[in-house]
């Protein structure tokens, strides 16, 4: 019953004080998705706090936005520091009521095959992510309100022959999401959780509708206008396109036969 007190409080404020804009957190904000989904949410109105490894690409971006700025280079990586740097970044920023997670090294994964990228993969996507999306959650639960948007991929539904290490990093950004999502709901905690699940989305790295055997390639700009619009609703889950979803029942119940037989997709 208090947090449904705090939660009514909160409208109260924001209705007394319009003028009080919504803080977001983007890692990963330096190209991309991240990079589109900053620039949707400051025509929003937010006020932003953008994370990066590429300083002069941070810069440029917080230069071309016309709000409330605070950009950190921080490499996820090193847990100590960047925990320290992301709540640095949240004090300059003022506050926050949004994290937006969209890290990968996705190409690497895809189209190299040893070791030295494994590793990298699971220290940037699975355990870097994991620094990020736990320091917002003990943030949110400590403010009593928040909302964690994470983007995990069409690759974390089933695993692939092609990329094992990547798929099960992306299986693992999904069921930890839920699990948290699970974790607020039994709470009776106004946290919201949203787990955003691409496809093949064209990036600045790489061009995947010039690619055979991709399908329903979107632009970075489509996919952001699509997550942007998962945010306002709050939703548990959103495929980047909708029709993905097709896609994703024949993953859930495709027998193991049939999907070995053609290759995966």
């Amino acid at each position: 019953m208090k947090n449904i007190y705090v939660l009514f409080l909160i409208i109260f404020v924001s209705n007394l004080y319009p003028d009080v804009k919504k803080k977001a957190v983007i890692i990963g904000a330096t190209s991309g998705m991240g990079r589109q989904i900053a620039i949707l949410l400051a025509k929003e109105g937010y006020e932003l706090g953008l994370v990066g490894r590429r300083l002069n690409l941070l810069e440029s971006l917080q230069a071309e936005l016309k709000t409330k700025v605070v950009i950190k280079r921080i490499d996820v990586c090193d847990k100590e520091k960047a925990i320290d740097q992301v709540g640095e970044l949240v004090d300059n920023l003022g506050g926050m009521d949004l994290m937006v997670i969209s890290i990968s090294s996705f190409v690497d994964s895809m189209f190299e095959k040893s070791f030295e990228v494994d590793k990298k993969t699971l220290d940037v996507d699975l355990v870097g992510f994991w620094y990020m999306a736990d320091f917002a959650v003990r943030y949110f639960e400590k403010q009593n309100y928040g909302h964690l948007v994470g983007i995990s991929s069409m690759s974390g539904l089933r695993g692939d022959a092609r990329c094992p290490v990547y798929c099960g990093v992306k299986a693992f950004i999904s069921t930890y999401l839920e699990g948290i999502r699970n974790k607020m709901i039994q709470a009776k905690l106004p946290i919201y959780v949203t787990d955003v699940v691409p496809g093949w989305v064209d990036n600045e790295a790489i061009t995947f509708s010039e690619k055979p055997g991709t399908y329903w390639v979107v632009s970075t700009i489509e996919a952001a206008g699509q997550i942007v619009k998962a945010i306002k609703a709050k939703k548990k889950r959103a495929f980047i396109m909708p029709r993905q979803f097709l896609i994703a029942l024949l993953l859930w119940h495709m027998p193991d036969s049939i999907y070995n037989w053609i290759g995966g997709f």
